[in-house]
C-alpha cells in the first residue's frame, strides 16, 4: 500500500492515467446499471432466461489465472493489464455463451438429463484403464478443477444447447466450385526451370580495400560499427529464503508448531468404495433385492446383467465425491449399501476396504516443519526489509549500503538491451536465477537515467533497479574496426561479382537461344547446373520423390518466376548468392494422382472458412435479437473491467 502511493503521488502521468481510465469506465459501465437497476447482485451475465452466476465467472477467472501463472510465472499473472485483458476475453466469451443459449431456449431447443449423462459418462478424461467410466475420476477432475457434479452437468447441458443450435448452420455451409477450383489452380500450379546458381563466395576477389574503400564502407554500414546503448546498473535484491535460515528456529518452536497442528500430520480414515449404477431407484432395488449371503458387486453385476462395478478408489469420507452419497458412504467393510441417488443416476455402493488412520510422528516431520517456519518468518521478514528498503531508496542511500542496511542482495553492473556487457559477455548472477531476463532488461531500460524503479515482485521476493548512468549508442573507431570493415567489404564485392557475372551470363544465354546451361557450367565452375521444379509459388514441392533445393529458392526469384513466361531468361537474389534462371515449363493444376490429396485439403479448408464465416454472422445476429446484460460491478469486483 506504501508503495502504491508512492507512485500515485510521484508519477502524475500514471495517475491522470488511471483516472482518466476511472471516468471512461464509469461511463461505459454506469450507463448499464442505470439502464438494468434490478440486476440481481448474484448473476454476472444475462440474456432473457439465460444467465450465468457470478461465483462461475469467478471460477473461470480464477482456474485462468492459474494457468497463466504456471505457464508465464507469477511477475507475469500479477500484472494488471494482461489480467484485465484476460477478464475481458472470459466474459466477452461468456456474453456469447448467455445469447446463443438464450436464443436456444426461446427456439425449444431442450437438453435432457439423459443426453448430459452420456456425453458425461463417454468422455475421455473420466474413463478407466479399461475404458469404462470412473466415478473416482470424475470426482478428481471436478475437484481439481472447483466443479460440483450439479454445476458440470449444467455446463455440459449448455454447451450441448448451444452446439445444437450453431452446428447446423457450419455444417451446411458450401463453398462454391468455382472458387474452390480457383483456389486449386493457384495454389497447385508449379513450374519447371533449368537454373544456374551463382555463389558469392565463389567469386575470387585478390585485391585488398583502399582507404577511400574502408572509410565509404564504415559510412554506409555505421549501424554495423556502433555500440548499443549500455546502462550502468545497481541492484538490490530482497529474498525470503534468505532472511531467515532453517537452523535459526528454535527446537520448542518447532515441537510447538507440531503439537498446535496435528491435524496436518493425521491421515484420515480412507475406504476403498465399488460402486454400481442404475438409471432409476426401481432398477436399483430390483438387483439389490438379488443379494445373497457373500455377495459381492461383482457377483450381484452378473446376476442382474448389467455392467461390471466400478472403483472408487480409496477416498475419505470428507471427499466430495463420497459426500454425494452421505451416511451410505459410512457403511461397514463388504456391506453394501441401499440405493442412493445423484446427479448421474441411482447407486449401490460396497466398501472393500478401510485403512485406518495414521499418524505422522514428529521426529519425521521435524526439519520440514523448520523449513516451512522458516520460509514463514523469512516472507514476514522481507515485507519488513521492503518498506526499510524504501525508505533507505527515497533517503538516496548509495544502493550498496541500502543492501546491507535491510539484509539484501547488491549487484551492479553495466549492460545494453539483450543484457550483454561491454566486454561481450551475458551477465548471470544470483538475481537471474529467480527474475525473468526479459522483464528485467526492460525496467531497466524503461527507468530514466538517474532514478529507481519502484519496488518489484518477483516469486520469493522484491528488487529496485537504479539506473547510475548511461552511455548513448556510439559508432566504433574507424581504426578499431578495420579487420571487421574489410570482411564486410569483400563480402559486397563478392555479392557484386557475383551479380555481374549472373547478369552477363544471363544475356549471352538469351544471345543464345540453343545453348544449353549445363555446358555453361560445364565451362565456368563458379556456376552449378540443376533443374528447379516442379516448384510452386510457395517454395515447395507437391511431388513425395523431388526435393526442393533451397539455395536456389527465395521470395524474389519465386515472384519473377512465376511472373515469366516459358523461356524467359531472368537474374533472382537468393541468400547466398544468385540465380539465372530459364523458365522451361508451367504446369496447370489438374487433381490427379499426387495432387487429388491436394486438391481435397482445398476443397476442405475453403468449405471449413466458409462455414466458420457463417457462423460468425449467425453469433452476431443472435448477438443483436438476443441482447446481454452485464453486472458490472461485481464483473469489476472479480478482478478488472471487461469492455461492454
Amino acid at each position: 500500500m506504501i508503495q502504491w502511493f508512492k507512485d500515485v503521488t510521484t508519477d502524475s502521468v500514471i495517475f491522470k492515467g488511471f483516472m482518466v481510465l476511472m471516468v471512461v469506465s464509469f461511463g461505459i459501465w454506469g450507463i448499464g446499471d442505470v439502464v438494468a437497476p434490478s440486476v440481481d447482485p448474484n448473476v454476472a451475465i444475462q440474456s432473457g432466461r439465460f444467465e450465468i452466476r457470478v461465483p462461475e465467472v469467478q471460477r473461470q477467472y480464477q482456474l485462468q489465472l492459474e494457468r497463466l501463472r504456471e505457464s508465464l510465472g507469477n511477475e507475469a499473472a500479477s500484472d494488471p493489464a494482461l489480467k484485465k485483458t484476460m477478464l475481458n476475453n472470459l466474459v466477452n466469451e461468456m456474453r456469447q455463451d448467455a445469447y446463443t443459449n438464450n436464443a436456444a431456449i426461446n427456439m425449444g431447443v431442450d437438453i435432457s438429463k439423459d443426453i448430459v449423462r452420456d456425453v458425461v459418462m463417454k468422455q475421455d478424461a473420466f474413463k478407466d484403464e479399461s475404458g469404462n467410466f470412473s466415478q473416482f475420476r470424475f470426482g478428481e477432475q471436478l475437484a481439481r478443477n472447483g466443479l460440483t457434479e450439479a454445476g458440470y452437468a449444467k455446463m455440459i447441458e449448455n454447451e450441448i444447447r448451444a452446439r445444437t443450435l450453431m452446428q447446423p448452420v457450419g455444417i451446411n455451409g458450401t463453398a462454391p466450385q468455382t472458387l474452390i477450383e480457383k483456389l486449386f489452380a493457384y495454389r497447385a500450379e508449379t513450374r519447371i526451370a533449368d537454373t544456374l546458381f551463382v555463389a558469392a563466395d565463389a567469386m575470387n576477389i585478390t585485391n585488398q580495400p583502399t582507404d577511400e574503400q574502408i572509410k565509404k564502407t564504415y559510412d554506409e554500414n555505421i549501424a554495423t560499427f556502433t555500440a548499443p546503448e549500455y546502462r550502468q546498473v545497481s541492484v538490490v535484491m530482497l529474498s525470503s529464503a534468505a532472511m531467515v535460515t532453517p537452523e535459526s528456529i528454535d527446537e520448542s518452536v518447532v515441537k510447538a508448531f507440531y503439537d498446535e497442528n496435528g491435524a496436518r500430520y493425521r491421515t484420515p480414515e480412507t475406504r476403498d468404495l465399488w460402486q454400481l449404477v442404475f438409471d432409476t431407484k426401481e432398477q436399483a432395488d430390483a438387483a439389490r433385492a438379488l443379494l445373497a449371503p457373500g455377495d459381492n458387486l461383482t457377483k450381484l453385476a452378473v446376476k442382474a446383467k448389467v455392467n461390471p462395478p466400478t472403483d472408487l478408489g480409496d477416498r475419505q469420507l470428507e471427499d466430495p465425491v463420497l459426500a454425494t452419497f452421505g451416511d451410505a458412504a459410512k457403511i461397514g467393510l463388504n456391506e453394501i449399501s441401499q440405493p442412493v441417488q445423484s446427479d448421474l443416476g441411482w447407486h449401490l455402493l460396497e466398501v472393500r476396504a478401510i485403512k485406518p488412520e495414521t499418524v505422522t510422528s514428529y521426529e519425521a516431520v521435524r526439519a520440514d516443519i523448520r523449513k516451512q517456519l522458516a520460509a514463514d518468518k523469512g516472507t514476514d521478514a522481507m515485507f519488513d526489509a521492503a518498506q526499510h528498503l524504501e525508505n533507505e531508496v527515497a533517503a538516496g542511500t548509495p544502493f550498496n549500503e541500502a543492501a546491507s542496511t535491510v539484509g539484501g542482495a547488491f549487484f551492479g553492473f553495466t549492460i545494453d538491451r539483450n543484457g550483454i556487457s561491454p566486454e561481450n559477455r551475458m551477465e548471470f548472477n544470483a538475481l537471474f536465477e529467480k527474475v525473468t531476463q526479459s522483464a528485467f532488461y526492460k525496467v531497466v531500460f524503461e527507468t530514466p537515467v538517474g532514478t529507481e524503479s519502484k519496488l518489484i515482485e518477483f516469486d520469493g521476493g522484491y528488487y529496485v533497479v537504479k539506473i547510475e548512468g548511461s552511455t548513448p549508442p556510439t559508432p566504433k573507431p574507424m581504426d578499431k574496426m578495420r579487420p571487421e570493415i574489410a570482411s564486410l567489404w569483400l563480402k559486397q564485392e563478392k555479392l557484386r561479382a557475383a551479380k555481374s557475372l549472373a547478369d552477363n551470363m544471363a544475356e549471352d544465354l538469351k544471345a543464345q537461344p540453343s545453348r544449353t546451361m549445363t555446358s555453361v557450367a560445364d565451362k565456368d565452375k563458379r556456376l552449378s547446373y540443376a533443374q528447379l521444379g516442379p516448384i510452386t509459388r510457395f517454395g515447395e514441392s507437391l511431388k513425395r520423390d523431388y526435393v526442393v533445393d533451397s539455395k536456389r529458392v527465395g521470395p524474389d526469384m519465386l515472384s519473377t518466376l512465376f511472373n515469366a513466361k516459358e523461356g524467359d531468361i531472368n537474374v533472382s537474389t537468393v541468400a547466398g548468392g544468385y540465380v539465372i534462371a530459364r523458365l522451361k515449363t508451367i504446369i496447370s493444376a489438374t487433381p490427379e494422382g499426387d495432387l487429388v490429396q491436394t486438391y481435397k485439403a482445398v476443397e476442405q479448408e475453403t468449405r471449413t472458412a466458409v462455414s466458420q464465416d457463417l457462423m460468425q454472422q449467425f453469433s452476431a445476429a443472435l448477438a443483436e435479437r438476443y441482447p446481454v446484460t452485464l453486472n458490472t460491478k461485481s464483473i469489476d469486483e472479480i478482478g478488472g473491467v471487461a469492455q461492454p
